[in-house]
């Protein structure tokens, strides 16, 4: 019937192409991994950048309205100051002085309040008098009494 010859040059040839049709399947369906892997980082990138832009919103919204709440409580502040001065006024007539510059902002002169001009750092220690030993001395509080004896 076949002869020998023709049934190994059709295996030879089944074999190559079913060979190239598997390598191009075992391609796209890595390349269809790689493809669906890169959609979902993707897919993630985008909400990161969504729910980073939403906090930014609220971050924004939350410091806009402290923002106007202080500036309310503020003008409440004045409001209420303003209605004690002339409460006191109308009621105690002369005998207290209440002055309308409290309600307005403090300038920044230091000419205002001389004793903050020469500001000096806390110290983290009491300094000595001139004829006292000072309390970093090896020596402070030892009575020498009882220190020569031992």
């Amino acid at each position: 019937m076949y002869s020998m010859s023709n049934l190994v040059f059709a295996f030879i040839i089944g074999g190559g192409i079913g060979g190239v049709v598997g390598w191009y399947l075992a391609l796209n369906a890595r390349g269809d991994n790689k493809r669906k892997v890169i959609m979902e980082l993707e897919s993630q990138l985008d909400q990161a950048k969504q729910a980073r832009a939403d906090y930014e919103a609220e971050v924004s919204e939350h410091f806009s309205q402290t923002a106007d709440l202080l500036h309310k409580l503020t003008s409440d502040y004045r409001a209420v100051y303003t209605h004690l001065a002339d409460g006191a006024e109308q009621l105690c007539g002369d005998r207290v002085s209440i002055s309308e510059a409290a309600l307005t902002a403090p300038a920044a002169e230091s000419n205002d309040k001389p004793h903050l001009i020469e500001v000096e750092q806390p110290l983290d220690y009491a300094p000595k008098k001139p004829d006292e030993q000072g309390q970093l001395s090896e020596t402070f509080g030892l009575d020498k009494s009882n220190s020569s004896a031992a």
